[in-house]
Order: structure tokens, then C-alpha cells, then sequence
């Protein structure tokens, strides 16, 4: 794996053929996508000259598989495809994430040398404020990290819960590894009582058992429902969206909110 990327290292990262892909699998979900978030996204691949891509059926082809609480683990299989080795990089961006037109190229932001690019959860908005909201709420939060982790038998001390809503991966350097770990876990997932939840943990874990993650700005993965949780200090959907540059709707959280947020503030910046 080093070799490879000894040999990609010097590639000029505005010669690099990026691709920006989603995952929406099933009519409604793609009903969904298409009128809320579709837009937002694909203007962000045009910005910066990144392909732009909606897998709108499963990677895998083993019909066990294709179910639905398999589905977000067809993320990873994204650099394993026929086409993947087509690009130097991979930017996978889950449905419900809306991009900010002031959103910069995400590619270029940070040396990612042969690591994954994935952002820590457990500390939204702020390490203070996550921290608080688990002793307050653990009906929502587990304690910590490792606790988070725990939930689903993944033993592991660390102080990051990473979130798989925004991945940034080299194929030619992390496609086999990837798809090792949905060939892991995915039998477990179709039943699993975590959920997507259990996706998320078994990519985080091992990508931090083999230490091949490289923390990305949280305003790359803002997660909304996070600050719903207890949202002491008032915080508007308008602001936190002028803040940050990829806002993540997971659970649902106002979606009824994001087809007036980017019309009327998308265009703005």
C-alpha cells in the first residue's frame, strides 16, 4: 500500500481526476435526494472540476446482501468498482448532507498522504458541549468514544467516534482494505440492532486499528442533529448553515427545513 502511494504522492492535486459520489437506494429515498440535495452537490462537483455520480442500486451483487439495512455499507465497496481506479481520489458524501456554495474544494484542503479523510462526532459543536450532552443524555450519547464503540463489541481506546457521512479515499491505495471490512461485517449488519450505526462503528474501528484516518474539519460533516439534541444556546438552522460547509440531515433532523434553507441562502456567499 505504501509503494502505491510513494508513486501517487507527487500526483499535483489539480491534475487529480476526482469523482464525488452518494448513495440513494430506493424510489423514495431517491425522490427525496434528488429534490433536496441533489442540486447543492452536484453544483459543488462542477465548482471544482470533480465527476459527479448517484449509485442508485447495490454494489454488491449477492442478493442476501441487498436489503436494506445493508444498505450504507455499499459506501465503502465505492472504491472497488470497475471505474474506481479511474480516479485518484474518491469523495463519497451520504443523501442528506446539503454543501454550502462557500463550501472550498475538499480535495485540496488538507494533505491526506495515504490516509482516509472521515470527521470525529463525539465533539460536535464543541469538545466541551459533546462531553456535557453524554452525562447529561446518555439516552442519546454514549459516554465516550469507546463507549460508542463498545455498543457494537468493537473493543478499542480511543477519543474519536468517527462519522462515514463524508469519506475522502484514494481507490488505487484503500480499495481492497475497504472492501475487507464490508466483507467482514456486512453478514452481521442485515440484523444488527445498532443500524447504520453498526456500519459507522465497524468502518471507524478499523480504520483506527490501522491507523489510516486523517481528521477532517468537523465543518465538512456538520451534523444538525447533534445541536438538536439539546441546542442550549439557540442556534438557527440559517446560521449553522452560514457556518459550516457540508450540513449532514442525519435521523431526519428538519428535513422539512432544507429545500426553503438552500433556496433562499445557497446562493448568497
Amino acid at each position: 500500500m505504501l509503494n502505491i502511494y510513494n508513486r501517487m504522492k507527487f500526483i499535483n492535486v489539480y491534475k487529480m481526476k476526482i469523482l464525488l459520489v452518494t448513495l440513494a437506494i430506493g424510489d423514495n429515498y431517491l425522490k427525496q435526494y434528488n429534490f433536496l440535495f441533489r442540486e447543492s452537490q452536484e453544483n459543488y462537483a462542477k465548482r471544482y472540476g470533480y465527476d459527479f455520480k448517484v449509485v442508485t442500486d447495490y454494489l454488491d451483487v449477492n442478493p442476501d446482501n441487498r436489503i436494506p439495512s445493508c444498505v450504507t455499507f455499499n459506501k465503502i465497496l465505492v472504491c472497488s468498482q470497475d471505474w474506481s481506479n479511474d480516479y485518484d481520489m474518491i469523495i463519497f458524501v451520504d443523501a442528506d448532507i446539503l454543501i454550502s456554495v462557500s463550501a472550498p474544494p475538499l480535495h485540496k484542503y488538507m494533505d491526506y498522504s495515504d490516509k482516509i479523510g472521515i470527521a470525529d462526532q463525539f465533539y460536535q459543536p464543541t469538545k466541551e458541549r459533546g462531553i456535557e450532552i453524554a452525562k447529561n443524555r446518555p439516552d442519546l450519547r454514549p459516554l465516550s468514544p469507546t463507549a460508542y464503540y463498545k455498543l457494537c463489541d468493537l473493543d478499542i481506546e480511543t477519543n474519536l467516534e468517527f462519522n462515514t457521512g463524508v469519506l475522502v479515499m484514494q481507490p488505487k491505495i484503500h480499495g481492497e482494505f475497504l472492501k475487507s471490512i464490508y466483507d467482514k461485517y456486512v453478514e452481521r449488519s442485515r440484523t444488527h440492532h445498532r443500524g447504520y450505526h453498526y456500519e459507522q462503528s465497524c468502518i471507524g474501528y478499523e480504520i483506527q486499528k490501522k491507523n489510516l484516518y486523517k481528521v477532517i474539519p468537523n465543518k465538512f460533516n456538520a451534523c444538525w442533529a447533534l445541536i438538536l439534541w439539546d441546542n442550549i444556546h439557540n442556534i438557527r438552522l440559517e446560521d449553522y448553515f452560514k457556518e459550516n460547509w457540508f450540513i449532514h440531515f442525519a435521523g431526519k433532523a428538519e428535513l422539512n427545513k432544507v429545500h426553503a434553507l438552500h433556496k433562499n441562502y445557497n446562493t448568497l456567499f
